[in-house]
């Protein structure tokens, strides 16, 4: 999968030897996971939940290992949003209570969202 992903995003321009495809990483095509942004919108728009997937995932462990706070909770959202997409709603639940319970000030979107989750999980 990430070697789909690196394909697409194309390869850094240095001498370095480059890592098999298979054991690539996200990390190596950027320098931070702000860098991610436009390329997850484009992997969204694309339907390429996938990639979007592990790319959010990548990107979620990163600002998890950041001593800035709170985690970014737009990662979290937007592969909440892929899940709902997919009906993944046990999946969209996880990742938002994964927010919730690293956040000291969760925001209330993705409180409203797991909510709302739960309900269409039970209903499905």
């Amino acid at each position: 999968m990430f070697s789909r992903l690196l394909r697409t995003l194309g390869s850094k321009a240095d001498d370095s030897p480059k890592e098999d495809s298979a054991t690539a990483s996200p990390g190596d095509s950027f320098n931070h996971y702000t860098d991610t942004v436009d390329t997850i919108k484009q992997l969204k728009r694309e339907q390429r939940h996938d990639e979007a997937e592990s790319l959010l995932l990548w990107c979620i462990e990163q600002t998890e290992q950041e001593d800035a706070g709170d985690p970014a909770p737009w990662y979290y959202k937007h592969l909440a949003i892929v899940y709902r997409k997919e009906n993944r709603y046990d999946d969209e639940i996880q990742v938002i209570e994964r927010y919730l319970n690293n956040a000291s000030s969760p925001r209330e979107d993705l409180q409203k969202r797991l909510h709302r989750a739960k309900e269409l999980a039970e209903s499905g």
